[in-house]
C-alpha cells in the first residue's frame, strides 16, 4: 500500500490525539478518575493504531508500552501516583518527538527504547505504585535522538514546520435532506486543508476589490441594466466572501487548550501552585487570527506565572490562598475578539519600573507614578526588565515587547491594569479576521492612506478655534474636552498646510485619545490586506497595504505606531 496519499491525513489525526492525551493527563493530575484514564488509553490505541498502519515503527511500538501501561491503571486507578503521572507525561512528549521524526522523514528510526523500557518496567511492577520518584530519577535509559529542530506536535508554537503538521480545519458540509431513518445526521463535517481555505480567501479578496471597482464604474455609467447587473454581483460576493469568513471561523478553545500543559510545567518548574482557568474557549476568530494569537499568549501566561504569581510560602504571608488563580478568557466586543490574561498575585511593582526606567533614561528621576499605560509604554520595550536573573522562562525583556509588536501587527491593541498585591490584567483586542476589513479613506499630501476603523471613534472639521498649545504640544478642544493632536503631514515629512481646513478622526487608544488631523476624508471602504516588507529605516507608522477601487495602491496606517 502507498501510504503517502495518507500522510497528511496521519499528521492531523496525530495532532489531535496528543493534544487529547496532554489534556485527559492534566485532568488525571487534577484527580480526574478511570473515565479520563480511559479516554487516554483510547487516544494512545488509536496512536497505534494510525502508525502501524502507516508503517511508522517507532510511534507503533511506544504507543503500545504506553497502552499496555494504562490498560493496568484503568483497571487499578489507585496505583495513579504522582510519580507515575510524571512518567506518563514524559511518555507522551517522547511520542509527540517521535510523531515529528517520522512525519518529517517516514524512513526516520528515533531510538525509542529507553522510554519503552521505562514504561515496560512500570506495568511488569506488581502495583503501579511501588514505582516511585526516585526510581524514576535513577533509571536510565538512551536519549531520544530527535533532531533539535522538530517542535513537539501538540505544544502552542507558532513556528511549527508546514510541512510536519499542515493546520486543517473542520468545516459544515452542504446540509443533507433529513432521512425518514430514525438518528440520521442532517449535517456532516468534511476536513479541508488550511492551504485551501487561505486561497479561497485570497480570491474573494481580490473579488472584493474588483467588486468596488465594478460599483465605482457603473456609478459613473448611469446605466440602469449594468448598475442592476453590478448590484446583484455585488450581492452575490457578499454572501460568498460571508461564507468563507464563517468557514475559516474556529474556536480559540483550538489553542487555548494546549496552553493547560504549558502552564502545569512552568508552575512546577517555578515551584509554584496555580489553579488555572479557561473561558470563552467557544468565541470563533479567523483561522489566520487565531495562527497569530498563540505566541503572544504564551508569553504573557509565562510573564504571569514567573512575575505575578507569588510562591505559596509567600501568599500565605499575605493572606491568600497556596495556590494562584490564572485566568485565561476571551470573549466578543463588536467586531473584535478580546483576550485578558488575568493573575491575582503581587501586581506590577511600580517603583521598581520607575527605577528601572530612570536608570535608563526613560523616564525623569523625580516622577513618584505611573499610570497604568505608562507602566505598559515602559515593560513592553525591547529588553526591559525588571529583574536580574537570567532563567529559560525569563529575564531579557523580551515577552512583552513580542506581545505589543506582534498584537500592534494585526491591528490589534494591548492594555494594562495592575494593582499592588491583588494582581494584574492584560488585554489583547484583536479583529475577528484580518484578511478583509473596513477602513476610513484619507488624503493627506496628494496621496490617499487607509485608517481601519477599530479605532476610530468620530471624525470632524478641525476649525481654527480647536487647535490649542499646551506644554509645547498641539492639543484639539473635542467635546468639552482637550486631546492630543498629530498632523500626518508632518509625521509623513510633507510642509505644512497653512491654507486649506483641515480634518481629523479621533481615535481610542489604549493611552487615551488622540486626534489624527489629516487634509481630508474620501469615505469608507472595505479593503483587503496585504502583506507590507516596510523598508529598512522607515517609520513604523504602516501595518500593511491594499488596493483602492481605482487599482492605486494605498498603504494602511498604524494607528498606535503613529500615537
Amino acid at each position: 500500500m502507498n501510504t503517502k496519499r495518507y500522510a497528511e491525513l496521519f499528521r492531523a489525526e496525530a495532532r489531535e490525539r496528543l493534544v487529547e492525551m496532554n489534556t485527559s493527563l492534566l485532568a488525571i493530575e487534577r484527580g480526574a478518575g478511570a473515565d479520563r484514564i480511559a479516554e487516554l488509553f483510547r487516544a494512545v490505541h488509536t496512536m497505534k493504531g494510525m502508525s502501524a498502519a502507516m508503517g511508522y515503527e517507532p510511534v507503533r511500538d511506544l504507543s503500545h508500552s504506553l497502552e499496555t501501561l494504562l490498560d493496568k491503571l484503568r483497571r487499578e486507578p489507585a496505583s495513579v501516583t504522582p510519580a507515575v503521572i510524571d512518567a506518563l507525561f514524559d511518555a507522551v512528549d517522547a511520542l509527540e518527538s517521535a510523531t515529528v521524526a517520522v512525519c518529517r522523514n517516514a524512513d526516520a528510526k528515533p531510538d525509542v527504547s529507553g522510554i519503552i523500557g521505562m514504561l515496560d518496567s512500570i506495568s511488569a511492577t506488581d502495583e503501579a505504585a511501588e514505582f516511585d520518584a526516585t526510581a524514576l530519577q535513577t533509571m536510565e535509559w538512551p536519549a531520544m535522538r530527535i533532531p533539535a529542530a522538530a517542535p513537539p506536535l501538540g505544544t502552542p508554537s507558532i513556528n511549527m514546520p508546514a510541512a510536519v503538521v499542515p493546520a486543517t480545519v473542520v468545516v459544515p458540509a452542504a446540509t443533507v435532506a433529513p432521512m425518514p431513518a430514525p438518528g440520521e445526521l442532517a449535517q456532516r463535517n468534511v476536513r479541508v486543508d488550511a492551504k485551501r481555505l487561505d486561497t479561497l480567501m485570497t480570491l474573494i479578496g481580490e473579488l472584493v476589490i474588483s467588486r468596488s471597482r465594478l460599483q465605482d464604474l457603473a456609478r459613473k455609467s448611469r446605466d440602469p441594466k449594468l448598475v442592476e447587473a453590478v448590484l446583484n454581483a455585488s450581492r452575490l460576493i457578499g454572501h460568498l466572501q460571508q461564507e468563507i469568513t464563517t468557514a475559516r471561523m474556529v474556536p480559540v478553545g483550538q489553542a487555548f487548550e494546549r496552553f493547560e500543559r504549558l502552564v502545569r510545567d512552568t508552575a512546577h518548574t517555578l515551584g509554584k501552585q496555580v489553579i488555572f482557568e479557561i473561558r470563552g474557549a467557544e468565541i470563533e476568530v479567523d483561522k489566520s487570527v487565531l495562527d497569530e494569537i498563540g505566541e503572544p499568549v504564551m508569553h504573557l501566561l509565562r510573564n504571569s506565572l514567573d512575575h505575578g504569581v507569588e510562591k505559596p510560602s509567600e501568599r500565605r504571608l499575605a493572606g491568600k490562598p497556596a495556590a494562584a488563580r490564572l485566568t485565561l478568557s476571551a470573549e466578543r466586543d463588536r467586531t473584535a475578539v478580546v483576550i485578558h490574561v488575568s493573575d491575582d498575585g503581587r501586581g506590577v511593582d511600580m517603583h521598581s519600573v520607575l527605577e528601572r526606567a530612570a536608570a535608563a533614561g526613560l523616564v525623569d528621576e523625580s516622577r513618584g507614578e505611573l499610570s497604568d499605560a505608562e507602566i505598559l509604554s515602559l515593560i513592553a520595550r525591547p529588553g526591559f526588565s525588571t529583574t536580574s536573573r537570567v532563567t529559560e522562562i525569563s529575564g531579557r525583556g523580551v515577552g512583552l515587547d513580542v506581545v505589543a509588536t506582534r498584537v500592534r501587527a494585526l491591528g490589534g491593541s494591548v492594555e494594562l491594569s495592575t494593582s499592588p498585591g491583588a494582581g494584574t490584567t492584560i488585554r489583547l483586542e484583536l479583529p475577528t479576521t484580518l484578511a478583509i476589513i473596513h477602513a476610513l479613506l484619507a488624503r493627506t499630501g496628494g496621496e490617499v492612506y487607509a485608517l481601519p476603523i477599530t479605532h476610530v471613534v468620530e471624525t470632524l472639521v478641525v476649525s481654527p478655534g480647536m487647535s490649542r498649545n499646551e506644554g509645547g504640544r498641539e492639543m484639539l478642544a473635542v467635546r468639552n474636552a482637550l486631546i492630543p493632536a498629530v498632523r500626518l503631514r508632518e509625521r509623513l515629512g510633507y510642509a505644512p498646510r497653512e491654507t486649506h481646513a483641515a480634518h481629523a478622526v479621533v481615535l481610542d487608544l489604549p493611552g487615551g485619545r488622540m486626534g489624527l488631523v489629516v487634509d481630508e476624508f474620501i469615505g469608507q471602504q472595505e479593503i483587503v490586506v496585504k502583506s507590507f516588507d516596510a523598508a529598512r529605516g522607515m517609520a513604523q507608522m504602516f501595518s500593511g497595504a491594499t488596493i483602492l477601487t481605482d487599482g492605486s495602491p494605498a498603504l494602511i496606517l498604524d494607528a498606535q505606531g503613529i500615537a
